[in-house]
């Protein structure tokens, strides 16, 4: 099955990057790895992984809703981080987004470094929708 829609959030970043914040195929909305950036490319929360963790799914959030969406559709995430202890200790922030819907399938992966320097968390997720 072909694509069938393209959606941005911060289009000139992504755009200049080479990819679109999410592709709807079908009924499943694979949403790209986000960071704690704004439309310019700053990072928020420098170094702050509990700003970051909120900030990155408060865009998910948005990207979902484009769609009619939320969290209980999102079945699968991806989370890299290059501080795995501040992750885990900021999980809380993490499940509040996922309250009162069942939790999705999740790996967490340690990694070197993300696309800029000071982001410590990037999260990607599929949701299949209604």
């Amino acid at each position: 099955m072909a694509r069938q829609e393209q959606v941005y959030n911060k289009r000139e970043l992504e755009k200049g990057f080479g990819f679109a914040q999410a592709i709807k195929a079908g009924n499943t909305l694979y949403i790209s790895g986000c960071v704690s950036w704004d439309a310019d490319g700053n990072v928020i929360g420098e170094g702050d992984m509990k700003t970051q963790v909120v900030q990155v799914y408060t865009d998910i959030k948005e990207t979902l809703a484009v769609h009619g969406a939320t969290f209980e559709h999102v079945v699968k995430e991806n989370v890299f981080t290059t501080d795995m202890e501040a992750l885990e200790a900021n999980n809380d922030e993490r499940l509040k987004f996922f309250e009162g819907v069942a939790a999705p399938a999740s790996t967490w992966i340690g990694c070197a470094c993300l696309a800029a320097p000071g982001l410590l968390v990037e999260i990607e997720c599929i949701a299949v929708l209604d």
